[in-house]
Formats: structure tokens, sequence, C-alpha cells
């Protein structure tokens, strides 16, 4: 561990954000609010290709949602990784991240509930300060103020 931990830009009007589900499944509607929102605010979206996938309860299978997290972080474009929901599954996602690639790219994670099990691992192997916060689905004009 370095003896200062990596901590990413901030966000900028103009930036691009990703949104992965790395969880459970997102409900529609919720994700084109939470999408809504945020190009409000003046950020780009991407959705990673996965995001509306089902497998049982997860939004697809482990590799799936693993490799559409690291996807948008490898990303150069991408500033900012924000889960589209928290539920079960983010910690199923572990022994597939490349944690020296998610070192090298430092980037916001943004999240809560079962995105903690990420928000964990990234500091223990990456060193990187990330952000408790809310989830996609959960983004709309009340959260303005936020």
């Amino acid at each position: 561990m370095n003896a200062q931990p990596l901590k990413p830009q901030a966000l900028r009007r103009g930036d691009t954000v990703a949104i992965v589900a790395p969880a459970g499944v997102v409900g529609k509607q919720s994700l084109e609010r939470g999408i809504r929102f945020l190009e409000s605010l003046g950020l780009k979206v991407k959705v990673g290709p996965s995001v509306m996938h089902r497998w049982g309860y997860l939004a697809g299978s482990d590799e799936a949602r693993a490799r559409d997290l690291m996807t948008a972080w490898t990303d150069p474009d991408v500033k900012a990784v924000i889960a589209a929901r928290g539920g079960y599954g983010a910690m199923r996602i572990l022994p597939y991240l490349d944690f020296e690639a998610i070192k090298q790219n430092p980037k916001i994670l943004l999240g809560y509930s079962d995105i903690t099990a990420l928000h964990l691992a990234f500091w223990k192997e990456a060193d990187l300060i990330t952000f408790h916060g809310p989830v996609a689905e959960i983004w709309g004009p009340r959260m303005k103020e936020y």
C-alpha cells in the first residue's frame, strides 16, 4: 500500500460516466430516469452492455458483469463508474477483476449496498479512494442537491 492512496479526479461538465451492474438487475424505468438526471448535470452517459441482462436475480453472469466493469474502467473516456444498483452479487465478480488495471486507471467508483464489496477490494488491492453513494437507479430530480 502506498503512503498516499490514489484519489480520482473530480467530475466536470462534459465528462463521461459509465453505468454498470456489478450486482442485481435494475429496472428499465429507474435506469432511464437516472441516465436523464446524470445528463441534466452535463455528463455524458455510457451504459454497460450487460446492464439490462438477467441471470437469475443478477444482472448477467459473474464474468459478464466483471467484463462490463473492467471495460468501463479501462475506457480512457470514462471518468466515473456508477453502479446501476446494489442488491447481491458484487463480491462474486471479484476474482474476475484486474486490480493492476484498476490501479493504473484511477477513476471514481460510486455505489452502495452490495457495491461495498467493490469499495473494500479497490481499497485493499488498488489503494484507491472510492465513494459510497447513490446508485444510478435512484438518481432523479430530488437528488439535485446531493
